[in-house]
């Protein structure tokens, strides 16, 4: 695989919140006859939420790192918005998953400014090296993608819900 092909696109719907402060699976309503009901998830301006995405490394992933892309929008045109995520790595037969606890290590991507327009729509990335950066993630392996926004960061200054459409994962 070529540095910038796409690994997996996920969106919303394939999100699972876990078991408490998740992001909010919600839908933006399109303006065409009939309207779209645009899948989106509402990530809170004032309490740090989170979203799960379980996956599979694809077998063509050549090692280089990854790089997550993020498209998003605002409930407002003004502000910024820190995304940040998290591998957790799945090793055949090592791990017990009802009782391992995981410590999510987390990359922030940069403070990423709102579309000018509410409705319009931001792309941020967050990289990852290949390795430990990302949990050590191998080839053809499960894992989870874990992704918030950050509120409380102090780059993180956009009042009110920041909405995930997609993501992207794209090798480095």
């Amino acid at each position: 695989m070529a540095s910038g092909d796409t690994l997996l696109t996920l969106f919303p719907q394939g999100g699972t919140p876990p078991a408490t402060l998740f992001a909010t699976q919600d839908v933006m309503v399109g303006a065409s006859a009939p309207a779209e009901s645009i899948p989106v998830l509402d990530f809170d301006d004032t309490t740090i939420e989170y979203m799960d995405f379980y996956c599979l490394l694809p077998r063509n992933y050549a090692g280089g790192g990854v790089t997550l892309y993020f498209q998003w929008s605002g409930a407002a045109a003004t502000g910024a918005v820190v995304w940040s995520a998290a591998f957790r790595r799945v090793q055949d037969d090592l791990e017990d998953l009802d009782t391992a606890v995981q410590a999510y290590d987390y990359n922030n991507a940069a403070a990423g400014t709102a579309p000018s327009v509410i409705g319009e729509v931001a792309y941020e990335n967050v990289a990852f090296t290949d390795g430990a950066d990302m949990d050590s993630v191998a080839v053809g392996e499960y894992f989870i993608l874990r992704v918030r926004r950050v509120p409380t960061d102090a780059g993180d200054t956009l009042v009110g819900d920041a909405l995930i459409h997609s993501l992207s994962l794209k090798e480095t």
